[in-house]
Formats: structure tokens, C-alpha cells, sequence
């Protein structure tokens, strides 16, 4: 089984396209999507509803869709009270039609089946950011798979740890390279895997990004791919978005 796993699309769509046109080409046989499909870019309907089509085996609750998830029900909650996310979630919200209300309202916290997990952000606390070895270390006991997959950093990024004897060691590796890297999973190691962010790079590399893992094999591929990022800053702007959220993207972060 290959599993094309998507994080942090952020309503982005031109990103969402360039990265199914691109895996196709890889070849996948079921999805894996680790939330976010709303907040930060225009596109937040027409990228759930694509999302919707591609029927993920997997379905995440992200923090930008919990937190429109909230706004549904009346509550701003204390995410980011009269920030720049809530202001565009607010404004999402209203874009949304009810079956893709239902498709955000039917994501989940956690998934765990034989192989694999998948989370958000961290399994201790639900929006925590899994960005460090130190936050991987708080996490690892709680993982019920030798694999983890988590979105939530933007940043493509490994985590795997083995144990001999009284010690835990570390290894870390962060795709760096503009396509194709590969990692193949320690037998005897327990790992956290990001793909990165479609829709959001936040590693100064202001391309796509995400994984297809080869279930059989034991291998994560990682891939980055180009898309039209001057037609989501040029819907930014059109859409009366905040400027920063458009000059970010060419920046990667």
C-alpha cells in the first residue's frame, strides 16, 4: 500500500493541485491527510472540496479547522482572539457550503490502525508543535505505532529513536533537497514523520511539499513541487487578505 500523506493545505489550491498532479505521476493507492485544509489563503471551499474527492482514508482535525469548527458554533474560543487566523477563518466560514461544513465537521483528533498513527500537532497536547527532539522525547511513549505522522511545524522533518540497553538514541533528518528524498524506517525504530506543508512552507523553500510512504517497503519519499504562487498572492490581494500572508509564500515561510 503507498499512502499519499497531505498536511497544511491552508486553502491553498493552486498548491493542492500541483502536489495531486505530481503524486500521480508517483503513484499512490490511499490518502492521508493531517488537517488543515482552511485558514491563510482563498481558496478554502474549492480546496475541501477537492480534498472531499480525493475521499482521504485518513482524516485529521487541523487547528484552523477546529477553530472555524468553533466559529460554526458561536465561539471564538482564545485561539487567536482578533488576530489575522480568526479574522480569515471568519471570513472563510461564510464560503463554505454545508458538505464541506459536514467533511471538516467528521475530521479526527488522533487515527491509529495496524502500521502507522497520525495526529496534528503532538499526541501530549493536541497543538503542541513536534519541531524539536526534545518535544519528539515528550511524545514517543505515546505512540501505540512505530510510525507517527504529524503536520502543524510546515517543516518536513524525521524524528526516529532506538533503545539499547539503558540508553535512547536519536536521529534526525530534515528534507532539505528540492524533490525525491528518501528515508527508510529503522526496523527496530520508533518514528515521527511530517511531510511539510502544502500549502504554507515555512523552510525557506517555497515549494510544496509532501510525502507518499511505501507501507511494504518501509520507505518515506519526500517531495517538493513548483506551483503558480503568484496567482495565490494575486488572489490574496483580490480577496482583501492581509499583504503579509501573500509575500510570505515566495519567502517559503
Amino acid at each position: 500500500m503507498r499512502y499519499l500523506v497531505l498536511s497544511d493545505v491552508h486553502a491553498n489550491l493552486p498548491a493542492l493541485e500541483a502536489v495531486i498532479s505530481h503524486a500521480k505521476k508517483q503513484g499512490y493507492d490511499q490518502v492521508v491527510f493531517l488537517g488543515d485544509a482552511v485558514g491563510y489563503y482563498p481558496h478554502a471551499e474549492e480546496v475541501v472540496q477537492r480534498l472531499i474527492a480525493l475521499d482521504p482514508a485518513v482524516r485529521i482535525l487541523g487547528n484552523h479547522d477546529s477553530a472555524l469548527l468553533e466559529l460554526v458554533n458561536g465561539d471564538r474560543g482564545d485561539h487567536w482572539a482578533a488576530g489575522v487566523v480568526m479574522n480569515v477563518l471568519e471570513r472563510q466560514l461564510v464560503t463554505l457550503s454545508g458538505d464541506s461544513l459536514r467533511f471538516l465537521g467528521a475530521l479526527v483528533p488522533r487515527h491509529s490502525q495496524h502500521g502507522f498513527e497520525a495526529a496534528h500537532g503532538a499526541l501530549a497536547q493536541q497543538w503542541d508543535y513536534l519541531s524539536t527532539v526534545t518535544a519528539a522525547q515528550a511524545n514517543v511513549g505515546l505512540m501505540t505505532e512505530k510510525l507517527l505522522f504529524v503536520g502543524h511545524t510546515h517543516v518536513p522533518k524525521v524524528f526516529a529513536t532506538v533503545t539499547r540497553g539503558p540508553q535512547e538514541l536519536w536521529r534526525t533528518v530534515t528534507f532539505k533537497e528540492s524533490g525525491g528524498s528518501t528515508y527508510r524506517l529503522p526496523p527496530l525504530a520508533r518514528t515521527i514523520a511530517n511531510p511539510g506543508a502544502v500549502g504554507q512552507p515555512r523552510d525557506q523553500i517555497p515549494l510544496a511539499s509532501y510525502v507518499i510512504f511505501d507501507h511494504e517497503a518501509g520507505l518515506l519519499t519526500h517531495h517538493r513541487v513548483p506551483y503558480d504562487v503568484r496567482s495565490v498572492q494575486a488572489d490574496v490581494i483580490a480577496a482583501g487578505y492581509p499583504e503579509v500572508l501573500a509575500s510570505r509564500l515566495e519567502a517559503g515561510r
